[in-house]
């Protein structure tokens, strides 16, 4: 005879059994919102084989060794030249990085939107991009340290991370961020450039970035590839072939294609600066019957700083205003300088 606690006992075990039986079916949720997903994100690591990447690397040494050589002497070439270079440099990688994505802008218009802020409305959203990339390009701010505050999203408001911010952030992005920073993790013995490469093409597949958008995993990768310069905060790509950033194919092709594009924009940043000591030189030949100090002061601002105008030359070079603007209307005249805003107030000179 069963009693009735061995009776319950039986049905209560076989109610057990049945459940256990049931693994396929999701438990109860916890705090789970009713828009949550009711599985979890999956590794999109995974689907970036980062050990295929450092195979690549072995295998193309002189590549990247040609690479790493050219910006080491672009580096060492800022680092012993006037201040304000690094900035005209990123400026011309900037204005490349818009065209590889469609925003055709020329650089003096993006040098202009930073002293006056003006825009239309169909280059609005684009200028400010550009202001954010040199802005990211200058500073000390890594993508490593968090993609949502180096791309200025907020993340959690009880964080404390009260920056302005452009877009929100949810789990979601926080899933592919963290995806993301496995991908560097995973690549931390390869070489920064290499690290630059495998960064922007891992962007473009988690989709960090809207569809399209090629500035901000540029930037992120050239933060990561100037890990060992000295005064450059970024290493230059699209200025030597904006086309680069387009590139498809296996690892060993995209890293192929990446070591020449850096080579090529180091080369472009050298002849840059070479362009411009030949600038100084034609301009103190011209000026040599102007007196006083002024000419050869404003030679060297113009040189420091990509645009000038008359209250940042007379700041810059201690002369007065009213001399500032006899020397600039005379640089006009001889063919060193041209005036680019086309109005008759806040005006901005730059160097031809």
């Amino acid at each position: 005879m069963i009693d009735d606690d061995t009776e319950a006992k039986s049905v209560y075990d076989g109610e057990d059994k049945a459940e256990d039986e049931l693994w396929f079916l999701p438990g109860e949720p916890e705090n789970r919102a009713p828009t949550d997903l009711p599985w979890p994100l999956a590794n999109r690591a995974a689907i970036f084989e980062a050990r295929a990447w450092q195979r690549a690397e072995n295998v193309q040494g002189r590549g990247l060794a040609d690479a790493a050589s050219a910006f080491a002497r672009l580096d060492e070439r800022v680092r012993g030249a006037p201040d304000g270079l690094s900035e005209r440099l990123a400026l011309l990688e900037v204005a490349d990085l818009l065209w590889a994505q469609g925003d055709r802008i020329p650089l003096e218009r993006i040098a202009l939107y930073r002293h006056l802020r003006e825009s239309t409305v169909e280059n609005a959203q684009a200028l400010s991009s550009a202001d954010w990339a040199l802005r990211r390009m200058s500073g000390n701010l890594q993508p490593m340290d968090g993609v949502h505050v180096f791309l200025g999203r907020q993340k959690v408001e009880e964080d404390g991370l009260a920056e302005i911010s452009t877009r929100a952030i949810g789990a979601g992005f926080e899933g592919v961020e963290a995806d993301w920073l496995g991908v560097l993790e995973h690549l931390r013995k390869a070489h920064p450039i290499t690290q630059a490469a495998a960064a922007f093409h891992a962007w473009r597949v988690f989709g960090l970035s809207a569809p399209g958008d090629v500035l901000e995993g540029a930037v992120a990768a050239g933060k990561i590839g100037a890990a060992n310069a000295k005064v450059l905060g970024f290493l230059p790509i699209a200025m030597g072939d904006r086309y680069v950033l387009g590139q498809g194919g296996a690892p060993h092709e995209h890293l192929f294609a990446w070591y020449k594009g850096v080579e090529n924009a180091c080369l472009r940043g050298l002849m840059v600066l070479d362009e411009l000591g030949n600038w100084r030189v034609r301009a103190l030949e011209k000026t040599t019957n102007l007196s006083g100090k002024t000419a050869p002061l404003l030679i060297e601002a113009m040189v420091q700083s990509p645009l000038v105008s008359a209250e940042m030359a007379a700041e810059m070079t201690g002369a007065s205003k009213a001399a500032v603007q006899r020397n600039l209307a005379t640089f006009a005249r001889r063919g060193l300088i041209r005036e680019i805003t086309g109005q008759g107030r806040y005006r901005f000179w730059m160097a031809v």
